[in-house]
């Protein structure tokens, strides 16, 4: 009877047991739960930030990532996983983050560090329950880049309260510092009768040189004029701020009057000299040119501040064309300047002509310093820029005169005409 009630009961205990074991494995919450439930779909979080594309400064760090959070067809509580790599197989991953409770409609995860700057990244997240996992969303892309900052170029000339000696001063700016990947620098330089600038008299940009920029402004400035300036860099994606703002003021006009010539007139038929030749120092040039035959006459000057100046004279097609040594081809004349500076007049020829070659290529009152007078060839000359206003001399002579100390075969030359220099560079003078 005994061992009849003790096999009852074992029989008992077994089917207890094996009926909390059942109700065990089929609760989704138990932890005990392995693999998949079947029937239980959990979506694909959508990413929020960074948006695909994004760009984030290196000190806006560390990255915040955010999701639209997913749902599921179970009974479970959603977790997340948050990755980040190099690439977009995720090969390379630089973060991995499991085990994220979800917040409300979204589930944001700071970053604990900053990532390395200058190079792009991917990232994605998904959802997960303990036994279901959801799909990863689609990679997306950001860079983490450091931004581009320009400080201000300090101004260097004219300086404060200075007097330039050219109504085309040269502008000097020392170059901004910059931060950052920055393009290609140039400069923007305004100039104007106001520190407020409301009122511009010229604005200009040059491209960045090398530890100084230096550039001149595209037009003559007026005469006797209190002027004030600023300057600012800028690359394709960023302008920095101005500089602080000088002042400066332009030289007074200066007509300088040409000597009479002695009585008698000047020799060597030069009746129609404006001047006399025969008191101006000739560096570079025939120094007899003042005695040379004058067979043509000049009959206009046409100045161009884009060509230069062309000649009109009465021996145009006359004179013979010759070929200086080293020369490939012929030419026909040459052009003279005649400067006055500090009361002495100076000349050279400057400029060779051949027979089809419409003007000299160079403008006087922008580049006789620099591509004319440039070197010490030209005695006082060199370096010497005329004034808008002043009065200069030209004349043409035979053949070639340009670094000739000899004379030509054919020792003929025109007229010396004077010219008060037009501002802007642009007249036409007929006589």
């Amino acid at each position: 009877m005994r061992r009849r009630l003790l096999s009852a009961l074992g029989a008992f205990a077994a089917l207890m047991l094996t009926a909390c074991a059942a109700e065990k494995s089929s609760n989704p919450l138990s932890p005990s739960v392995a693999g998949p439930i079947p029937g239980v779909a959990i979506t694909t979080p959508t990413p929020m930030q960074p948006s695909n594309g994004s760009q984030i400064a290196v000190d806006q760090q560390p990255v915040t990532l955010a999701v639209n959070n997913a749902s599921t067809s179970g009974v479970r509580p959603l977790s997340y996983v948050f990755e980040v790599a190099t690439d977009v197989n995720f090969t390379n991953k630089v973060f991995m983050r499991e085990s994220i409770s979800p917040g409300d409609g979204k589930t944001t995860l700071k970053l604990p560090e900053p990532l390395a700057a200058g190079r792009s990244y991917y990232w994605h997240a998904r959802a997960q329950d303990g036994a279901n996992t959801g799909a990863f969303s689609n990679p997306a892309t950001f860079n983490v880049f450091i931004p581009v900052v320009i400080q201000a170029p300090v101004l260097v000339a004219p300086g404060s309260n200075a007097t330039v000696d050219s109504v085309r001063p040269r502008f000097t700016v020392n170059n901004a510092t910059r931060t950052g990947p920055a393009g290609a620098i140039s400069y923007s330089i305004e100039i104007a009768d106001s520190d407020t600038f409301a009122n511009k008299i010229a604005a200009w940009s040059v491209a960045e040189q090398a530890n100084q920029t230096s550039t001149t402004p595209p037009q003559e400035l007026p005469f006797s004029k209190y002027l004030f300036w600023h300057a600012r860099a800028y690359d394709s994606g960023t302008i920095g701020p101005w500089s602080a703002t000088q002042a400066f003021q332009t030289p007074a006009p200066v007509v300088v009057a040409p000597p009479p010539p002695p009585p008698g007139g000047p020799s060597g038929g030069a009746g129609n000299d404006a001047i006399d030749l025969r008191q101006a120092a000739v560096y570079n040039s025939p120094s007899d040119i003042a005695n040379w035959a004058v067979t043509g006459k000049i009959t206009s000057v046409s100045m161009s501040s884009s060509a230069g100046l062309s000649f009109e004279f009465t021996t145009k097609q006359s004179w013979p064309d010759m070929t200086p040594p080293g020369w490939a081809g012929p030419l026909q004349y040459t052009v003279w300047a005649v400067v006055n500076i500090n009361g002495r007049w100076y000349t050279s020829g400057f400029i060779q002509m051949w027979r089809g070659r419409p003007s000299t290529g160079g403008p006087i009152l922008s580049d006789f310093a620099q591509n004319w007078a440039y070197d010490a060839r030209w005695g006082p000359m060199m370096g010497y820029q005329p004034r808008a206003g002043e009065q200069m001399g030209f004349f043409v002579s035979a053949g070639n005169a340009r670094g000739e100390g000899a004379p030509n075969s054919v020792r003929e030359r025109s007229n010396v005409v004077l010219i008060a220099l037009p501002a802007g560079d642009n007249g036409y003078f007929p006589f």
